[in-house]
């Protein structure tokens, strides 16, 4: 049979939590809802860092810190402010390190071809490319996270949009320079950006739409 190390250190964690909860070794008000967040959020650090990613882990130890936050003496701290905080720490030590992935990461790049797609990211990095000869409509939503979307193998017949939830993220759109790209996004605590020249003459046309917080959206032209 084979061994499950990563669920079974899980589960040994959680038997120690409550082991030490019973016979006051730990000395936390426990809850059910605390043991299950914090083995969630055990497993989501664990997988991080077998990933090299810098959103998973220091999500997971913010969120484990918030659950124990009356334990420690930090009843009025602010959920969101904390967010924020750790997303920026997050951004700004993958920009300046750039932690190298394992090469068996494969699952981080996925591939569409739909005509209307439907993308989802969340905790951590994802790369998708777009190859369909009738983009139509794309829906992305991305929560504290790093997206980059590829549509140099794309094709618009007439026009397409691409509707945006965006929250504590960074999204990358990498377009033909052809494109005819216009941007409707809605921005708190955030922006949007064009990388690059166009060299489009109205048609085809991308709208961009949608909303970002606490992020920012880059357009490059390729």
């Amino acid at each position: 049979m084979k061994r499950n190390w990563f669920w079974g250190i899980i589960c040994i964690l959680g038997a120690i939590l409550i082991f030490g909860n019973l016979f006051g070794i730990i000395q936390f008000n426990l809850s059910l809802w605390k043991i299950i967040g914090t083995l969630i959020c055990l497993s989501v650090i664990i997988d991080g860092i077998k990933e090299r990613s810098f959103y998973s882990p220091l999500f997971g130890i913010v969120i484990i810190f918030y659950l124990f936050k009356e334990d420690l003496g930090f009843e009025d701290i602010s959920l969101w402010l904390l967010l924020l905080a750790t997303w920026l720490l997050a951004w700004g030590l993958t920009s300046i390190i750039h932690p190298k992935k394992r090469h068996i990461e494969i699952e981080n790049i996925e591939y569409s071809t739909n005509s209307i797609i439907n993308i989802t990211s969340s905790f951590g990095a994802k790369v998708q490319y777009i190859q369909t000869n009738d983009l139509q409509y794309v829906t992305i939503d991305s929560k504290f996270s790093g997206l980059k979307l590829y549509f140099d193998q794309a094709t618009i017949q007439n026009q397409a949009t691409i509707e945006i939830d965006g929250n504590f993220t960074g999204i990358e759109l990498y377009v033909p320079k052809e494109w005819n790209v216009q941007s409707h996004v809605r921005a708190f605590f955030g922006g949007v950006d064009e990388k690059g020249q166009p060299s489009s003459s109205g048609y085809p046309t991308l709208n961009v739409t949608g909303h970002i917080h606490f992020g920012g959206i880059e357009i490059h032209y390729i």
